[in-house]
């Protein structure tokens, strides 16, 4: 007997020895992950640049940071074992976004427009080269945690611009069309809200990871200045995309009930400000005077000073008593079923409210189909369903493309069909749906690369995080990126992300990030382990 329990262990050792010599050839050498390190943080610098410059809509801003990530991609293509680690989904993923970007290419042959055909080619290369470039750059999964760091710091440069615009109105004007709804550094308020709904989802996210109180305490306190840049850019969309996006959080991220007592905290101090801003007209009032919106203004910045104070100090209070105090397991499972239970219910409650205010389904569907009143206070049209002139947008797009159902009319030409086939004297360059426009501009195959990528990417993560353990950072953090991409993939069902680059830019590291994740199931090994000492989330 002690022979053959000696024959095991060295049997033991043998494999365990192996399996780690697997895992250190796997392990990139420590200059090429110094490189690719660099690498990641040049993306997220292009993204980051983007995002605070008017979200590169303008050719002269877009065009030099498309070249510089094409000329990083030629660089990388001769560093020996940058690109070998990929992960089979990821290569699918990068097949598909290459399909795209062919069809685009070779709509050239019969666009009606050449110039906007290569522009939006280019467009499209430079998010195909940053996905398969951070895919391959991210070779840790202790990178994560520090990458949604900087992603929320990023989101908080939009936020911060926000808050400042309706603080000081004079020095920081608002530049959207009806001078009201914040714009923050992006120019179009619906892009910042959905950059705010995706920093949403990844500060609750990550604030499950962290056990130090001053640490928590600060995402509670950014988490709140994004709901509430958020609420005053009076975007439906990127509201209702951050309530999916939230939907996908608690059902996947495995800590419901920590989830569900941050966001009660931050609803106090949240609620608390958002009925005092009702009593301020300058915020989203219209037709009000510039010396009233800088006095509203100031009373806002004190009471938003006092609103992030008191989440900072609920939610250090909480992670300081967690840390001390557990629930049973038993008990802690009920009641993550249950804050689960009330969370959908809430949402289907307030979606039975809009529509009884409407006086119906059939109202509900004509008042989302019909153009909202935009006059008087701004904030009355979160309760509005209307879509604005997306139906006609969309109707011009369908028709176009039965017309030409397998080619389209070329890459980036849509505001040329719109000019055809228009029913009003407004003008507009994108469909305010990217899935339609891939279809209406480049046809069948381009729409189904776009949709086939899509699928794989959440099939491909979705399916991982259901098969994550509960321990440690590896779920809460997938889950958190998961939610994130849902949050882009939804709002571009209305709006038009795809040509503001640095969003979307933004969104591809983090899909690319997100695949990487997915598929190395042992990095989160290492922080289960080592979850009671490396700092994990309190469980409440």
């Amino acid at each position: 007997m002690r022979e053959v329990q000696s024959s095991g262990d060295a049997g033991g050792r043998f494999f365990g020895t192996d399996r780690e010599e697997k895992e250190k050839q796997r392990r990139p050498g420590r200059m090429l992950a110094l490189f690719k390190g660099l690498v990641l943080l040049a993306l997220l610098g292009a993204a980051a640049y983007g995002i605070i410059r008017e979200g590169l809509y303008d050719d002269e801003l877009w065009l030099p940071i498309d070249a510089a990530v094409l000329a990083l991609m030629f660089v990388t293509l001769f560093v020996r074992g940058f690109y070998r680690d990929l992960p089979p989904a990821g290569v699918l993923a990068v097949a598909l976004l290459a399909a795209l970007v062919a069809v685009k290419g070779l709509s050239m042959v019969w666009t009606i427009s050449e110039t906007e055909t290569i522009k939006e080619t280019l467009r499209s290369s430079m998010y195909l080269a940053t996905f398969l470039m951070a895919m391959a750059a991210l070779s840790s999964g202790r990178q994560v945690g520090p990458l949604i760091d900087v992603s929320v710091i990023v989101v908080a440069a939009v936020a911060g611009y926000g808050l400042l615009q309706k603080i000081n109105p004079i020095e920081y004007p608002v530049q959207s069309i009806d001078g009201v709804r914040v714009d923050s550094t992006l120019g179009y308020p619906n892009t910042a809200a959905m950059i705010l709904g995706m920093g949403v989802v990844l500060a609750l996210a990550r604030t499950t990871t962290l056990r130090n109180f001053a640490l928590r305490g600060l995402y509670a306190a950014l988490t709140l200045s994004f709901l509430i840049t958020l609420y005053l850019t009076v975007s439906r969309g990127g509201i209702g995309s951050l309530g999916i996006g939230l939907i996908v959080l608690f059902v996947l991220a495995g800590v419901r009930l920590e989830m569900l007592a941050d966001l009660l905290l931050l609803s106090l101090p949240g609620a608390w400000l958002w009925w005092r801003m009702q009593s301020l007209p300058g915020l989203l009032g219209t037709g009000v005077s510039p010396r009233e919106r800088l006095a509203d203004g100031t009373a806002f910045r004190n009471d938003l000073i006092v609103a992030l104070v008191v989440a900072f100090a609920l939610q250090a209070g909480y992670a300081f008593a967690a840390n001390r105090y557990e629930l049973l397991p038993a008990a802690r499972r009920w009641l993550g079923i249950i804050a689960g239970a009330v969370f959908l219910l809430a949402i289907c409650v307030g979606a039975l409210v809009v529509v009884e205010g409407y006086g119906g389904v059939g109202a509900a569907y004509h008042g989302l189909f019909s153009n909202p009143d935009e006059k008087g206070n701004l904030a009355q049209r979160l309760v509005s369903l209307g879509i604005g002139f997306r139906a006609d947008y969309w109707r011009v797009a369908w028709e176009a493309w039965k017309e030409h159902p397998l080619t389209g009319t070329g890459a980036g030409t849509f505001q040329y069909t719109w000019l055809h086939d228009r029913t009003g004297v407004q003008g507009v360059k994108q469909v305010h749906n990217l899935y339609l426009e891939q279809g209406t501009e480049t046809g069948l195959f381009a729409f189904l690369a776009l949709i086939g990528f899509v699928a794989v990417l959440l099939g491909y993560v979705g399916r991982a995080l259901l098969w994550a353990g509960k321990q440690g950072e590896r779920r809460p953090l997938l889950a958190g990126l998961l939610s994130a991409l849902v949050v882009y993939l939804v709002s571009s069902v209305f709006e038009w992300h795809w040509y503001l680059p640095a969003s979307t830019i933004f969104f591809f590291i983090l899909a690319a990030v997100a695949v990487k994740f997915a598929s190395r199931d042992d990095w989160g090994a290492a922080e289960a382990e080592a979850s009671p000492a490396s700092g994990a989330a309190p469980r409440a």
